[in-house]
């Protein structure tokens, strides 16, 4: 027999939940429901929230505070991004962009756990709306530090895009996405912009575990990249994530470096699968990454698989500051990482 508690469990005053992954975050919990809910609000899972900008306007920096966006298993309780969502919170808002702008604040997807497409999602309005009305090529940016990023879907295209278009900024630092699908370059402008990207990160010491960045529903034309790394980012780590192409040009890019420094110390990929669907009609990619003459770092690749693609790095620069370990590696030993070329 179940038993339903109306207001909730706590433990010592830590509210249970199953869905976070056992952490006991101490703050205030935030409950988003675009489906059925209001701004006006308090948050509660009887009283959710509308919005994710009505969720984070409650959120106090550093306090542990966590927003839940609750699904229905549907796109009907997508959490929507606009000018004019963000306007009904705060009057003096400019752009439909989520600055996500406070530390040790986490955004946690209630729904299933799956890999692609999570129904926990935001994403731009239905129907005809722009970049331009939406005023701001990145989607979501992120410059609190100490966040936890969990079980969620971010799509991000509109019905006309614009080169440049981002979908995630990380600009942070020590923040942590976990089975964070990362779709950038949903529509046909951002996906033949040269600028345009999935991630970029211009901050250190992130972890991206069990992620999905980049989508293969639209055609990419032009060398963007899913990833860009600048600024003098270091050791960021991403473990057992998944880069999708969808492509019609060999340049495309998976990783690209931007900047002298861009790489400081390291960027490591570990057990990361780059997946070119040249058996869906997508065209070979000639390489996965390129970076510049001195990047300041290196991108080492553990265990990697690709396919669709030809070589880990554009051209010999690039490539000699990339290292790979796996046993697939020619003249290398399992476990001794070397230069691909």
């Amino acid at each position: 027999m179940l038993t339903n508690f109306p207001g909730g469990i706590t433990s010592f005053g830590v509210p249970v939940m199953g869905g976070i992954g056992g952490i006991p975050f101490s703050g205030n919990y935030y409950f988003v429901d675009p489906a059925v809910g209001a701004d006006g609000n308090e948050g509660t899972p009887e009283q959710p929230l509308a919005t994710l900008y009505g969720a984070l306007a409650k959120c106090t920096s550093g306090n542990n505070d966590v927003v839940i966006l609750v699904s229905d298993g549907t796109t009907a309780s997508t959490a929507r991004l606009s000018l004019a969502l963000a306007q009904a919170v705060s009057s003096s808002a400019t752009t439909g962009a989520l600055n996500w702008n406070k530390n040790a604040t986490h955004l946690i997807g209630m729904c299933a756990p799956t890999r692609v497409g999570q129904r926990a999602r935001i994403a731009p309005p239905t129907g005809t709306y722009t970049e331009a009305t939406f005023n701001s090529l990145p989607f979501i940016t992120v410059t609190g530090i100490g966040c936890l990023f969990m079980n969620l879907d971010i799509f991000h295209g509109f019905s006309t895009g614009a080169n440049g278009m981002i979908a995630v900024h990380e600009n942070g630092g020590r923040n942590a996405y976990v089975n964070v699908n990362i779709q950038g370059m949903g529509d046909a402008a951002s996906a033949q912009g040269v600028a345009s990207r999935s991630l970029k990160v211009s901050s250190s010491e992130n972890t991206f575990n069990g992620c999905v960045i980049g989508l293969d529903t639209v055609t990419r034309t032009v060398a963007n990249a899913s990833i860009e790394f600048a600024g003098g980012t270091a050791r960021n780590v991403f473990t057992k994530c998944i880069l999708p192409f969808q492509t019609s040009a060999a340049g495309v890019l998976g990783i690209l470096g931007t900047g002298a420094a861009c790489i400081d110390r390291w960027q490591l990929f570990e057990d990361c699968t780059m997946i070119n669907n040249i058996q869906s009609t997508s065209t070979q990619m000639t390489a996965l990454a390129t970076l510049p003459a001195s990047a300041g770092g290196a991108l080492l690749f553990k265990n990697p698989t690709m396919m669709g693609i030809t070589e880990f790095g554009t051209d010999a620069n690039s490539l000699g500051q990339i290292y790979v370990d796996g046993a697939s590696v020619v003249a290398a030993t399992s476990g001794i990482a070397v230069n691909p070329s």
